[in-house]
Formats: C-alpha cells, structure tokens, sequence
C-alpha cells in the first residue's frame, strides 16, 4: 500500500506540466512535432512551510504515522498492554523532521511513490496524485533551505495499474 504525504502546513508555490516531445525545425519557421508522452504532461510541483520556524513551538507538529515499527524500536513511544501487545502513543514531529523522515523511507524503499492531496489547477477539484521527490540525495539541511526557500520539488509517477490522479470523495 502506499503512503500518502501529509502535507497540512504545507505550501504548493508551483504547480507546473511538462510534455515529452519530438520535434525538427526545418528553418524559416517551419517545425514538426509529435507528444511522445503522456498528452496529459506530466505534472510537477514545488512545495514549501508555510511559516517559519518549524517548531512545535511555533507550529502544529504533524502525527507521526510513518513506519510504526520504528517508532516502537527507536522512540519507545509506547505502552505494553497485560497480553504483551504494544499501543502505540500519538507521536507527533515538526514539519521539517516529518518530510526528512519520509523523504528517507521512500528512497530506501526503491523511490516508492506516495500520494499527495491538493486542488488541481485545471478544474479546481480535490485530487490525489502519485508522486515522488525529483531529488535523490539530500542532506537535512539541504532539505531544509530548500522546504523554507525555493521549495522542495516532487514529480509526477505513473505505475501500471494505478490510477493517478483521483478525484477525492
């Protein structure tokens, strides 16, 4: 199953659609061109906080419901009921350190894609698209200069058998 990117407190400043095409110039103002993609293009997207500091000081922290087999070995956040299950306590990270954290368990996974939620542009409806981050290498500080500057930018994923995007209900 795939994740989705909780993007509360998060900014879309970029929503931009690029088409794969093949094209000759023949001189004078004479072209040919042919969509060897996707006639939808392919869309991408920059995102940014929209306030600064990320603290939970300053701003609401986000639940941290990513990989709960980490929480429960690496934060002990965590109570043992009588039969020796574990509940998990609601954990909650700083905007910053959550998209640090998902931005590593979608590239240890093979660049997994996930899903993000805003309203498409084109009709103005709610919509779930597939995404991942165009970025391979990060460091948090990189991430962060680009979260709080320019924006962080995400792409377009298509996968077989996945419909993208979807219009949220």
């Amino acid at each position: 199953m795939l994740q989705t990117l909780n993007t509360t407190g998060f900014l879309f400043t970029e929503v931009a659609c690029e088409f794969a095409l093949l094209t000759a110039d023949y001189g004078d103002g004479y072209e040919d061109a042919a969509v060897i993609g996707s006639v939808q293009g392919l869309r991408t997207w920059a995102m940014k906080i929209d306030v600064l500091p990320d603290g939970t000081n300053h701003a609401p922290g986000i639940p941290d419901t990513l990989e709960p087999s980490f929480l429960l070995t690496e934060s002990g956040d965590y109570v043992l009921t009588e039969g020796g299950d574990r509940i998990i306590l609601e954990h909650e990270l700083p905007r910053s350190q959550y998209l640090w954290k998902f931005f590593r368990i979608s590239k240890a996974a093979g660049n997994a894609p996930f899903w993000i939620e805003f309203d498409d542009p084109d009709d103005g409806l709610r919509k779930r698209w597939l995404a991942s981050f165009v970025d391979h290498k990060l460091s948090y500080g990189v991430l962060c200069a680009k979260i709080y500057s320019t924006g962080l930018q995400l792409r377009e994923r298509r996968e077989r058998g996945v419909t993208s995007p979807v219009l949220v209900t």
